[in-house]
């Protein structure tokens, strides 16, 4: 008869600790070395498929293991994950790896109060990259529970033995006894000292250690249950388990005083047992039990022995990789889009989604997972060899449009991302069907082709500014600026004073919400070319400049005004001056002629030939004044200067000032006329009437008000004093400013110069 060595608390601990890694690690095989006796010692080795080896043997002897890897762990007490063992140095010589062609590697130290007490190795000949960071921080999590549940297990290992020696003892001890009375006192003296020790070990150990009657009652708990479980000691002595630590309901919902109560009648049927305990705050904590039951001498049941671990950070640690992996399983069953794994060699489709089904014309995975090829769902086979060329370039495939093809033959657009994975030989991605961004896509080509060939069809250059002057676009270009031109802002194509013109139309037009009409004029190759603008508000704070050539229009107007003055110009010479010319002819010869009262005739004709002298004087000056183009040539701002320009020139003992206040905006054509010709009979009335050697104009630009002063340093007059058949020029500014609905004011005084204000409400 073979007797076969006695299974422990300790080797039941390491098969079941060793199942929980290998599984929880994905690994093939695995072994744990623990310290024994200053020695590392090999103490199980373990598959998926198979029973724990729990012999021992030193980690020299153990064939299955590489040592080097074993010893560089012991000496750095450092996690080492290979992804592949066989192919990374400096450990691919070892013979162990050479001769098991390992691929994923693992070994972990494992440590109790920064202490070696063990190493965990593990390995998986399958596949490559297998510890992965997310396994690799469960593992440690449970080997930093299981160094406590080794240490435990160990503890309770030397209490059971230490109790049969010390039974074995107590009986040398008696038959001692017998022999020799004297040494009685010695062995009660050694017996009290040996349960003072074993009391002192389960005080100090670092599990719950707790003895309970078969009513549940508790009889003793060491310190370590009382901190752990928040109870002082009398709190929890002589009550039962259900008074205290074992709670109604646990979190999941499961009632498990059915089972305490089993285990109370039962407790050789729970060696082992793990749930939901309560702390007498309410803390739940998850502790795993080994439970030992206590007999009498008649073999009854009197007493159960229970040893707990706190596994509570393993099981949150669990519960939240089970959390994240529904979580991954429901966003990979419910995406939007389809997600695939396909077998590089012939496109064997290995893994696929609902999603992807329903795109390629499936009711659910199942139809196609194993049995279908993805190269059949290309169009155009070309389309999938250059995807494979591009991810054996790069890795990867990223945004990459073909024409796919569902089960029924009906073809869609797909895009498709997708990672190669060359070692394992397989690809992973992802496809969506974007059939109708394409017809969307397809949809706006046509409408931007129509919008285009209605633009082609305005004859006038068309543009687009944002409220800076920015030029966002050309729809056609003109003379001064094409598509080159894009992004640049107005004062980078124009010279200032056009640029802070147009300006001023683009924010007049976006602040009141209203189409403007301009004209201006710019030079081009040397050329004058004039343009009418319409300025429409359009959204994100943007217009529209749709500008018309009108050169020729322009010019043929230039020439029926130049014409017309010139006429004017030829009448009032032809009919005026030539009458004055005759007076004053007339005027000579009377002089020769009368002599009666010879004084007195003298007299008058002296003033009919002063009169004349000075009628002449006004038909010249009017025949200069219909010939300038001043305003026609520019704005109001640029005639003015135009014209002060003239007068320095001709009145070389006055000084003139010329300034600009505020930012220019155009006004009505009329307007800026009949101011023009007021602040001319302004400074011509300064020049000649006022003697002044000091003269200033000012523009005034206001949000809300315009405004032109004419202010010289002359004689001055009394402003209501001046006969009405000498006051014509004043006359004349009040019916200009009356004509276009402004406000004249004229201040003077004889001696204080004169000051001409002419307010214009745009």
């Amino acid at each position: 008869m073979i007797t076969l060595p006695r299974m422990t608390h300790l080797d039941q601990l390491i098969a079941t600790l060793m199942q929980v890694v290998i599984e929880s690690a994905g690994a093939e095989t695995g072994a744990l070395v623990l310290l024994e006796e200053n020695q590392l010692t090999v103490v199980a080795q373990c598959s998926g498929s198979r029973q724990c080896n729990l012999e021992k043997l030193a980690v020299a002897d153990c064939v299955t293991i590489p040592v080097s890897v074993i010893h560089s762990v012991e000496r750095t007490q450092e996690t080492l994950v290979l992804d592949d063992a066989v192919s990374e140095s400096p450990f691919s010589t070892d013979p162990c790896i050479q001769h098991q062609q390992t691929r994923s590697l693992l070994c972990l130290p494992i440590l109790k109060q920064g202490e070696l007490i063990g190493i965990l190795y593990l390995e998986n000949n399958l596949s490559t990259g297998v510890f992965t960071s997310d396994r690799l921080q469960v593992l440690q999590l449970l080997m930093a529970q299981a160094a406590i549940s080794l240490e435990n297990a160990r503890l309770y290992e030397q209490l059971a033995d230490y109790a049969e020696t010390l039974e074995r003892k107590v009986e040398e001890g008696t038959q001692a006894l017998q022999q020799e009375i004297v040494e009685r006192q010695q062995t009660e003296a050694a017996l009290r000292q040996s349960e003072a020790n074993y009391r002192n070990l389960l005080q100090t150990a670092n599990s719950i250690i707790i003895r309970y009657d078969t009513q549940g009652r508790i009889h003793y708990i060491n310190d370590y249950g009382v901190k752990l479980l928040g109870y002082e000691e009398h709190e929890i002595l002589g009550r039962t388990l259900f008074e205290t630590i074992i709670p109604d309901i646990e979190t999941s919902g499961r009632d498990v005083k059915p089972f305490v109560r089993d285990l109370l009648r039962n407790p050789q049927s729970y060696p082992q047992a793990e749930g939901e305990n309560l702390c007498r705050d309410g803390r739940r904590v998850w502790m795993v039990w080994s439970n030992q039951a206590i007999f009498n001498e008649q073999g009854d049941v009197v007493e159960i022995l229970s040893v707990g671990n706190d596994t509570t950070q393993r099981k949150q640690a669990e519960e939240a990789l089970q959390r994240s992996e529904a979580k991954f399983r429901n966003i990979f069953e419910n995406s939007q889009v389809g997600i695939f794994r396909n077998r590089i060699s012939d496109g064997l489709i290995l893994n696929a989604n609902q999603r992807l089904a329903n795109l390629l014309g499936f009711d659910s995975p199942e139809e196609i997972i194993g049995l279908e090829h993805s190269i059949d769902y290309f169009v155009n086979p070309s389309d999938r060899q250059h995807a494979h060329e591009l991810m054996k370039r790069d890795g990867e495939l990223r945004s990459y449009e073909a024409q796919l093809r569902k089960r029924d033959g009906t073809v869609f657009w797909g895009l498709t991302s997708s990672y190669l994975n060359a070692a394992d030989g397989y690809i992973e991605g992802v496809v969506a069907d974007i059939s109708d961004l394409k017809q969307a896509e397809a949809a706006l080509q046509a409408s931007e082709a129509e919008l285009r060939a209605l633009f082609s069809a305005i004859p006038d250059p068309l543009c687009i500014f944002n409220a800076e002057g920015q030029l966002l676009c050309t729809i056609k270009g003109n003379p001064s600026y094409g598509e080159e031109c894009t992004g640049k802002t107005l004062h980078q194509l124009f010279a200032k004073e056009q640029a802070d013109e147009f300006l001023n139309h683009i924010q007049q037009v976006l602040r009141t919400q209203q189409v403007l009409t301009v004209e201006y004029s710019h030079c081009f190759a040397g050329r004058e070319i004039w343009f009418s603008a319409r300025i429409a508000p359009i959204q994100h704070e943007q217009v529209i400049w749709l500008a018309r050539d009108i050169t020729p229009q322009k010019q043929a107007e230039a020439a029926s005004i130049l014409e017309e003055r010139n006429r004017m110009a030829r009448e009032i010479h032809d009919t005026l001056a030539q009458a004055f010319t005759g007076i004053l002819a007339q005027v000579g010869a009377a002089n020769q002629v009368l002599t009666d009262d010879v004084e007195a005739t003298g007299a008058h004709l002296d003033l009919i030939k002063e009169l004349a002298r000075t009628g002449l004087t006004e038909a010249r000056r009017s025949v200069v004044a219909l010939r300038p183009q001043l305003l026609e040539e520019g704005s109001l701002q640029s005639a003015l200067h135009r014209l002060i320009a003239q007068l320095r020139t001709a009145a070389m003992d006055t000084t003139l000032y010329y300034e600009i206040e505020g930012t220019v905006y155009p006004l009505p054509t009329e307007v800026e006329s009949n101011l023009l010709r007021i602040g001319q009979e302004a400074l011509t009335n300064a020049i000649r009437h006022a003697n002044a050697d000091e003269i200033r104009v000012e523009l005034v630009y206001d949000r809300d008000q315009f405004c032109l002063r004419v202010k010289d340093n002359g004689q001055g007059f009394g402003v209501g004093s001046i006969p009405a058949s000498e006051g014509f020029g004043l006359l004349g500014m009040s019916e200009r400013a009356e004509r276009i609905g402004a406000q004249l004011t004229i201040r003077s005084q004889p001696g204080q110069g004169t000051e001409i204000i002419v307010t214009v409400n745009p």
